[in-house]
């Protein structure tokens, strides 16, 4: 990890940095919605941006305006399982998108359960990656339910493997 710190001159140099960095970021942003743009055209239809690191309250604000929902820091491993389940391609940058790198769900929601925040993205299409969410009264029983669950998983993978 690299710290690094700016020493500015004067307010005038730090004002002009700040600028700067703020054109960048809107000009990030404007492709995406340029992005959705193209693909969405004039229909009704969602469009979600999944970012694993932050969006800054502007950027959100803007792609709100525009319809577009943005989910930030999403951890790796669920970007990874993301893709799989609704296709599409993991992006470090905002110049290579096209259409071809996103990937499509039916439904994407938020739901509460207990003390925490669960994003839902539902109706894939050939899905390679799911999430089963399992609750239970206590840990004892959630741990009897994940082994059952996990047992009867292998169960088929091994009744597909030996074509039976």
């Amino acid at each position: 990890e690299v710290n690094s710190g700016f020493f500015y001159k004067s307010a005038d140099e730090r004002e002009k940095f700040v600028q700067a960095e703020r054109k960048f970021i809107e000009d990030r942003v404007n492709k995406i919605i340029a992005l959705k743009r193209k693909v969405c055209g004039e229909s009704n239809k969602g469009f979600v941006v999944i970012n694993q690191k932050g969006v800054d309250p502007l950027s959100l604000d803007a792609f709100a305006k525009e319809d577009i929902v943005a989910l930030r820091r999403a951890k790796r491993r669920n970007m990874e399982r993301l893709t799989l389940a609704c296709g599409g391609i993991a992006m470090n940058s905002v110049e290579d998108l096209t259409p071809d790198c996103l990937g499509h769900a039916g439904l994407v929601y938020e739901h509460t359960l207990g003390e925490e925040k669960f994003t839902f993205v539902e109706q894939c299409d050939n899905p390679r990656s799911v999430t089963l969410l399992l609750k239970g009264p206590n840990k004892h029983t959630l741990t009897q339910i994940k082994d059952a669950v996990r047992d009867g998983l292998r169960a088929v993978k091994n009744a597909l493997e030996d074509g039976k």
